[in-house]
C-alpha cells in the first residue's frame, strides 16, 4: 500500500511541475499568433512568405461581407494601417517580435483607421525593441 501511495505521490508532483514550467510557453505560438523564433526557422527572405508557410488562413477571403464593399485581410504595425497583405513583402523576419491575427470584428472595434471596410482580418506586426 505504501508503495502505491508513493508512486501516485510522485506521478502528482511530476504532473504539477510539468504544468507549472512556463519557459517552454514563452516560444510557441498558437494560431493566431506567430513568434520570430518560429518564423526564423522557415528561412524567409520577408513576413508574407513566413505566413504563407506557417498561417496561410490568414492572408485568405473566407466569405465576402457585403456586395458593395469587397472583404479584404489589412496588415497593422501596431496601430498603424500598412495596407493589405502584399505589406508583409517589404518586412523581414529579423525586425519582428511576433505577429497576431485579430479577426474581423475585433479588428474593426479595435484597431484605428477601418472606416467602412469590410475586414476579414488583421495581422497585426509587433516590432522587436531595441
Amino acid at each position: 500500500m505504501q508503495i502505491r501511495y508513493r508512486l501516485l505521490t510522485c506521478a502528482a508532483v511530476l504532473v504539477f511541475a510539468g504544468c507549472a514550467s512556463g519557459g517552454a510557453r514563452a516560444t510557441r505560438s498558437t494560431s493566431t499568433e506567430l513568434t520570430r523564433e518560429e518564423i526564423v526557422t522557415v528561412n524567409v527572405g520577408n513576413l508574407y512568405e513566413a505566413v504563407q508557410r506557417l498561417r496561410p488562413r490568414w492572408l485568405e477571403v473566407r466569405s465576402e461581407r457585403s456586395f458593395n464593399t469587397a472583404t479584404e485581410v489589412v496588415v497593422f504595425e501596431g496601430n498603424t494601417l500598412l495596407g493589405g497583405p502584399e505589406a508583409l513583402r517589404d518586412l523581414t523576419p529579423v525586425v519582428i517580435e511576433r505577429l497576431r491575427y485579430v479577426d474581423g470584428v475585433r479588428a474593426s472595434a479595435t484597431l484605428p483607421g477601418l472606416g467602412s471596410r469590410q475586414v476579414q482580418g488583421a495581422i497585426v506586426v509587433d516590432m522587436r525593441r531595441q
